[in-house]
């Protein structure tokens, strides 16, 4: 991984000037307004943590959490997502989902009992945190932050969408496989609807006709290695409505794309494409594409992406599990602007 990364910040220096870290200690401020990069850590490291760069560029903290809170946030930070003025971060390997303010991103509580949380989606005065370790839905009461109910889904539960007073939970297979995405009625948390797709679905947006587009990895197989017997990763569009699958877009048996996004207008896709199903080079697409992108808009393997919601820029974050690493930043066109120092692992990005 050292040696990927210096010979990118090479080539980027032809562009650039690969930024110095900085890391501003001072207070957060009143308004948490701007870019924050989910830094995962290493496994079982304790490491994770959310950098933050202010939209004024006023403001950067690569710890923003332990230097708010003055603990670590835990090991293996897999996502954070924004809702009611409150971020909700799914510390996977401390099976605990932290909550802060996005006021001055101080800790408010701690949702604990969960085995592998994943992913948190919000309803009113519920959330719904994607389990691993039971293969469940944890509904949790947002006002005392405890579990309340219990879901279950396919193997591996991992993103989730609402749609209709339905919740879409792609089943990814966690540490073996899945084709199935499970429908649950957002009023009674009853499961009504499994709707079979490609393998491994991972990821779930919906575009502006309220179409639901489904990233599906693949497999692998027991050995981890792409072998022409692999089911390939594909992009399929699910009704909402009916639950057909109304468009499937399959790759090659080497191809294993993660992290699948969507612009502000949300007609243009973007996810990374590799190999080895864990990083990959960002291809992009429109939403009424009949085909898949033949060649990658940036040629370079990533492990975490966004898109920013005002300026449509590109932010990638470099695979490092070892050491601290680099969000790279691109405009539509795929050409480096900048690049600023971040944690380990910045597998994804939310904007505020």
């Amino acid at each position: 991984m050292k040696k990927i990364l210096v010979l990118f910040c090479g080539i980027a220096a032809l562009f650039i000037s690969c930024e110095k870290e900085k890391n501003d200690n001072t207070p957060a401020p009143d308004n948490l307004n701007g870019i924050f990069v989910i830094n995962e850590g290493a496994f079982q490291s304790g490491n994770a943590d959310i950098s933050f760069f202010s939209s004024d560029s006023s403001y950067t903290n690569t710890k923003l959490f332990e230097s708010v809170n003055g603990v670590p946030l835990g090991d293996v930070a897999q996502s954070m997502t924004i809702f009611d003025n409150h971020a909700y971060i799914a510390v996977n390997g401390s099976g605990k989902v932290e909550v802060v303010s996005m006021n001055d991103f101080k800790r408010t509580g701690i949702i604990s009992n969960i085995g592998g949380p994943r992913y948190f989606l919000g309803n009113g005065n519920s959330g719904y945190i994607s389990d691993w370790a039971s293969n469940q839905l944890k509904v949790v009461d947002l006002t005392s932050l405890t579990i309340t109910d219990s879901i279950a889904c396919g193997a591996g539960p991992e993103e989730m969408v609402l749609v209709n007073n339905k919740i879409f939970v792609c089943n990814s297979g966690g540490y073996g496989d899945d084709s199935t995405i499970t429908v649950i009625n957002a009023s009674t948390n009853d499961v009504i609807a499994t709707i079979n797709c490609k393998v491994n679905p991972s990821a779930l947006r919906v575009d502006k006709n309220n179409k639901i587009w489904v990233l599906c990895r693949g497999s692998l197989g027991s050995d981890g290695n792409p072998t022409p017997d692999d089911a390939g990763g594909a992009l399929q569009q699910i009704d909402p409505s009916t639950y057909a699958i109304a468009k499937t877009l399959s790759m090659n048996y080497d191809q294993h794309p993660i992290r699948l996004t969507i612009n502000a207008a949300k007609d243009k896709l973007y996810y990374l494409n590799g190999s080895g199903g864990y990083s990959g080079s960002v291809f992009t697409m429109n939403i009424t594409d009949g085909s898949l992108p033949l060649s990658a808009l940036i040629n370079t393997e990533f492990y975490g992406i966004g898109i920013h919601p005002e300026s449509g820029d590109i932010y990638t974050g470099l695979l490092n599990f070892s050491a601290n690493t680099w969000m790279m930043h691109y405009n539509q066109n795929g050409v480096v602007i900048d690049s600023s120092a971040v944690g380990i692992g910045p597998n994804g990005f939310v904007f505020n």
